[in-house]
C-alpha cells in the first residue's frame, strides 16, 4: 500500500484533489454537450436500449442476428431511459458518471504502482485528456467499458498484493461485467492472465489449480451468451483492408488516442508536430514507468496490434485499452527517478493535449467531422415545414435523433422513451428512404430530402427516393454543407466506407 504512511494533512490534500478532479470532470462534460452533435452508433444504442428489456435479452439468447457488442451496458441504459423518460439533456449523463468514476478507480490503481503522485497524475490526465473529453461523454458502451477496465485493475492489483477471497471475488465480477459488456474484453483478460503468470511464475505450482477454477467459473457464468460470442467471431471479424490501409489505421488510431479526433493528421502544421509528441510520450513512458506499469502499457500496444491485424480498430474501441496507456503515463511522470525524463515527458502531454484542444476550440480541423455536423439546426427547419403538410426523407440516424424530440409522435404524450422516428415511433410526413417509397411516395407541398454521410445503411433506397422526386418534383435548392478535407485520403485507404467530400446534402422540392 503505496500511500499507508501518508500523514492526515496530506490524505486530506488528495482528498480534496480527486474530488475536484472528478468534479471538474463531470461538470465540464455535460455542460458541453450541446458542442457536440450525437453521433450515429449513439443514436442506435439509444434507439436499441429503448426497447422492453426481455425483448433485448431474447436478442442474445435465441437470435441469430449480428450483435455487435453484449447486453449489459444496453439493460443499464435501458433503466436509465426508464427513469428519466429519455429526457433529452440527460442521456449522456450516466457516461458522463461512468468515465468519471473511472478516472478515480484509475488513479487508484496508480496510487498502487506509482504512488500519490502518480495518482495525482492520473487525475490530470484525465481532466485535460482530448480523446476522453470527446469519447468520455457519448451515450455508448465506451465510458462504461473504461470504468470496468479501470475498476477491474485496480481489483487485479489489490488481488496480487493480497490474495483474499474478497478480492478474488471483486476480480471475478468484473471480468464478468467485462466480458458482458464487450466481447474484446476476453482480450483483456488473457493480457491479467498473462500478468499473474509472470508476477507468480516461480510458485504457479500451487496457484494453478486456482487460475484454472477462476476460468471455468466464468465460462460457466458466460454461457448464455457465449453461442453469440461465437458467432461475432465468425461473422464481425473480416480484416477487409489491405496491409497498408491496415497499417495506417492503427497509426491514426494511436494517434487519436493522444489527441482525440479535434485535428486531423493530414493538418500538417499541427497533425506532424502532435504525431511526433504523442510517440515521445510513448517512448517515454516506456522508459520511465516501473516494471509494473510498462507491463499494463506493453499489453495496451500488443491489444492495439491486434486490433489493427483483425481490422476491427477504430477510435471509439480505443476507449477500452486506453485505461492501460492513461496508467503507464500517471505512473511515469508521478515517479521515474530521472528528473529531466519526467519533464520530457510531461512536455509531450503538453504539446499534444495542446494541439487535440486548439482542435476542439477552433472546430475546423476535425478529422471525423460528425462531431460538429449541424443536425440540430437541419432538423429544427425541417420540423419547420411539416405542420403545413409538407414531406421530409431523410436517412442519418442523427438527424431523426434530434427531430424525435423537436415533433409529436405517436409516445409524445406518454411518460416513456420508445426510441426514434420514424422506425420506432412515427410522426405524420416523417419518413426514411424505405418506409417512403413503401407507404406509396407521398409529397407535400414543400418534400425535403435529407442525405448525410452513415454507414451499414443501404444507398439502393435512398437513390431511388432521389429519382422519383425528381422525376414528379421541381428541384427548389440542393444544399452541401460540412466539408471534409480529408475524404480523399479516407476513400484511398478505407474505400469501402464511401466516404464523401460533402457529408450532408438538403434537396428541396415543390411537389404538386
Amino acid at each position: 500500500m503505496q500511500d499507508a504512511n501518508l500523514g492526515s494533512p496530506e490524505k486530506r490534500r488528495i482528498r480534496f484533489l480527486t474530488g475536484a478532479a472528478l468534479f471538474t470532470i463531470v461538470v465540464s462534460l455535460f455542460s458541453t454537450n450541446k458542442w457536440f452533435t450525437a453521433v450515429d452508433d449513439e443514436c442506435d444504442i439509444l434507439g436499441r436500449a429503448a426497447q422492453p428489456a426481455l425483448q433485448t435479452i431474447k436478442l442474445y439468447l435465441y437470435n441469430a442476428a449480428k450483435l455487435e457488442h453484449p447486453p449489459l451496458y444496453d439493460l443499464i441504459l435501458h433503466g436509465w431511459l426508464r427513469l428519466t423518460g429519455g429526457q433529452e439533456s440527460l442521456l449522456r449523463l450516466p457516461s458522463i458518471v461512468f468515465f468519471a468514476l473511472g478516472a478515480w478507480a484509475l488513479s487508484m490503481a496508480a496510487a498502487r504502482l506509482g504512488g500519490p503522485k502518480s495518482q495525482l497524475w492520473t487525475l490530470l490526465l484525465m481532466v485535460a485528456w482530448p480523446y476522453g473529453f470527446h469519447f468520455g461523454r457519448l451515450a455508448c458502451w465506451y465510458s462504461f467499458c473504461f470504468l470496468i477496465v479501470s475498476l477491474l485493475t485496480l481489483s487485479y492489483l489489490r488481488f496480487v498484493g493480497a490474495p483474499a477471497w474478497g478480492n478474488w471475488a471483486a476480480v471475478v465480477v468484473l471480468a464478468l461485467a467485462l466480458v458482458y459488456a464487450n466481447y474484446f474484453g476476453w482480450a483483456l483478460l488473457a493480457c491479467l492472465c498473462l500478468d499473474f503468470l509472470v508476477r507468480n511464475f516461480r510458485t504457479i505450482g500451487a496457484w494453478w489449480y486456482r487460475a484454472l477454477g477462476t476460468g471455468i467459473l466464468v465460462l460457466i457464468f458466460y454461457a448464455p451468451i457465449f453461442r453469440t460470442f461465437l458467432r461475432e467471431i465468425h461473422t464481425g471479424v473480416h480484416a477487409n483492408h489491405s496491409v497498408t490501409a491496415l497499417v495506417f489505421m492503427g497509426i491514426y488510431n494511436f494517434y487519436c488516442i493522444f489527441v482525440s479526433e479535434s485535428v486531423a493528421p493530414w493538418f500538417w502544421p499541427i497533425g506532424v508536430p502532435a504525431g511526433i509528441a504523442a510517440l515521445s510520450c510513448f517512448v517515454f513512458t516506456l522508459w520511465g514507468s516501473t516494471v509494473p506499469a510498462r507491463r499494463f502499457l506493453l499489453y495496451f500496444t500488443g491489444l492495439l496490434v491486434v486490433m489493427t491485424m483483425l481490422g476491427v480498430v477504430t477510435t471509439k474501441r480505443m476507449m477500452l485499452i486506453a485505461a492501460w496507456l492513461i496508467l503507464a503515463m500517471a505512473v511515469a511522470l508521478g515517479s521515474w527517478s530521472w528528473q529531466r525524463g519526467r519533464r520530457l515527458l510531461a512536455a509531450a502531454v503538453a504539446i499534444v493535449f495542446a494541439a487535440g484542444w486548439f482542435g476542439i476550440v477552433s472546430r475546423k480541423l476535425y478529422a471525423a467531422p460528425h462531431w460538429i455536423e449541424p443536425w440540430e439546426s437541419i432538423a429544427q427547419e425541417s420540423a419547420g415545414i411539416l405542420p403545413s403538410g409538407g414531406v421530409v426523407i431523410g436517412n442519418n440516424p442523427s438527424f431523426f435523433f434530434y427531430l424525435t424530440f423537436l415533433v409529436p409522435h405517436s409516445e409524445t404524450d406518454g411518460f416513456k422513451f420508445g426510441g426514434f422516428l420514424p422506425e420506432s415511433v412515427r410522426s405524420p410526413g416523417v419518413y426514411d428512404p424505405q418506409l417512403w417509397l413503401s407507404s406509396g411516395s407521398p409529397v407535400g407541398s414543400t418534400t425535403l430530402l435529407v442525405k448525410g454521410l452513415h454507414f451499414d445503411i443501404p444507398e439502393a433506397p435512398t437513390d431511388a427516393a432521389q429519382a422519383r422526386l425528381d422525376a414528379r418534383c421541381n428541384l427548389i435548392s440542393d444544399r452541401r454543407l460540412v466539408h471534409d478535407p480529408g475524404a480523399y485520403l479516407k476513400r484511398r485507404y478505407a474505400p469501402e466506407d464511401g466516404q464523401l467530400d460533402w457529408r450532408i446534402e438538403i434537396r428541396e422540392y415543390s411537389c404538386h
